[in-house]
């Protein structure tokens, strides 16, 4: 897990932890094994409980959590009106429409699979931005754009082959994906709160409050024995509302700010690989050489993107 010297020995840190070599490689080795852990948890959690039920749950829960300190920041450094009702859009956008879809898809698919069909937010973050933007692709992004998603094709190819494999989990996913590069991006334009933890707590509140609607308003919560839930899916909860939506998110912020967004978004091709080995340990999902050449493929378009265009890397972790 070797991170460039140049990378690491050039910053002009904000944070005096990111000057230690040793903290840099713990907080992105977090951030690749809590990226890859989702997918498990995803799968584990989904498959006991209804998946929208999941979603709203973890961001309800978490939304309780970090709001008495999101208020208690407000109250410190106030934020326009118009800033919240921006960071509540991009909340809804990105962890409703792609966290939540992300898990819906995650439930119809092998939980390694779903990872790699997850890690293409980066691919579509570059088209978005030459078609909406206009902003030009290189030789390398248009090679990392045509490698990933031949590589996305041949892990449809290779996965359907030994059954599990859902066509419409993998078009979730990919949705999912899409959506968080296109939250990324409508990002950039927007005006949010300059304190990060009112914008998450703001996001959390707003994602929080459409899942909880919808879950209401089909009637899955009613239907759902939540007090028989396996010790699993408890522990998958638990898993997604601390380590990754709270603890990981600051690791992601935390790494963006000090180190470098590059190295910030390598979990883009590296947590699937997390993902695969983990749902074969953990789940037993069949891994054979055909998904992990499929998968390497996949990400290595991921990586040209990730490493080709450092300044357009703004999404985040999910």
């Amino acid at each position: 897990m070797g991170l460039p010297n140049q990378e690491i020995g050039g910053l002009k840190a904000r944070g005096g932890w990111a000057q230690s070599r040793v903290l840099v490689l713990l907080a992105v080795g977090y951030q690749w094994f809590y990226n890859g852990a989702n997918f498990v948890a995803f799968k584990v959690g989904g498959d006991a409980v209804n998946p929208l039920l999941l979603a709203a749950l973890r961001f309800a829960i978490a939304a309780l959590i970090i709001l008495p300190f999101g208020l208690w920041r407000w109250h410190r450094r106030p934020a326009e009106l118009s800033e919240l009702a921006n960071a509540a859009g991009l909340g809804v956008a990105m962890l409703v429409g792609s966290q939540s879809v992300a898990i819906i898809g995650t439930h119809l698919l092998p939980a390694g699979v779903a990872s790699v069909f997850g890690s293409a937010a980066p691919i579509f973050l570059a088209l978005f931005a030459g078609v909406a933007l206009r902003e030009p692709l290189g030789v390398r992004q248009v090679y990392g754009i045509g490698l990933g998603f031949f590589g996305l094709v041949l892990m449809a190819w290779f996965a359907s082959d030994n059954g599990g494999f859902s066509l419409l989990g993998a078009g979730l996913t990919l949705a999912a994906s899409a959506c968080w590069a296109a939250g990324s991006l409508w990002a950039r334009r927007l005006r949010l709160p300059a304190d990060p933890v009112v914008a998450l707590t703001t996001q959390l509140v707003a994602a929080a409050g459409v899942l909880v609607l919808g879950v209401g308003a089909s009637g899955i919560a009613g239907r759902t024995g939540m007090t028989i839930l396996p010790a699993t899916a408890l522990l998958a909860l638990a898993f997604l509302i601390i380590a990754s939506t709270l603890v990981g998110y600051a690791v992601f912020l935390a790494v963006n700010a000090d180190v470098s967004p590059t190295i910030a978004n390598t979990f883009n091709y590296a947590s699937p690989v997390v993902a695969l080995l983990l749902s074969a340990v953990l789940l037993g999902e069949y891994l054979n050489l055909s998904k992990l050449f499929a998968a390497g493929v996949a990400l290595s378009g991921v990586a040209l993107m990730v490493r080709g265009s450092p300044s357009r890397q703004e999404g985040h972790s999910q």
